[in-house]
């Protein structure tokens, strides 16, 4: 079986976005591409969980380009662990002009993986 993503952007009240993200066959390579995010926002939290495979630890990263590197991360994990969660504070602001943004779970090991990630934004920068 190939990488499938299913990521679904949940508009909340006050400008307030949930985004879940749910992998299978999850590899350090695999991406999943996020549709309909704010262009003007502030990244509050981020979760991510290894439920099942061959990995042992997870090490999410989001950016604004496939691959993301550099200038174009949103945040990047700090330590790898089976349960990931970081929250932003101070938030952290971003601009994505196309609202599209890129997750990567970065598993240890494995192909098998199942992974479930979890963003909290906020829509503005005030």
């Amino acid at each position: 079986m190939a990488y499938s993503f299913t990521a679904t952007t949940t508009s909340l009240s006050n400008g307030r976005y949930i985004i879940t993200i749910t992998e299978a066959e999850c590899a350090a390579t695999s991406e999943a591409v996020i549709t309909n995010v704010p262009t003007c926002g502030r990244l509050l939290k981020q979760v991510t969980h290894l439920a099942s495979g061959t990995g042992a630890t997870v090490d999410p990263i989001i950016g604004f380009v496939t691959n993301p590197s550099g200038l174009s991360i949103l945040a990047e994990n700090d330590a790898a662990a089976a349960t990931v969660n970081n929250i932003s504070s101070p938030a952290n602001p971003f601009n994505c002009s196309t609202g599209v943004l890129y997750h990567r779970s970065r598993p240890n090991a494995g192909t098998d993986n199942v992974v479930m990630t979890r963003y909290l934004m906020q829509s503005g920068w005030e």
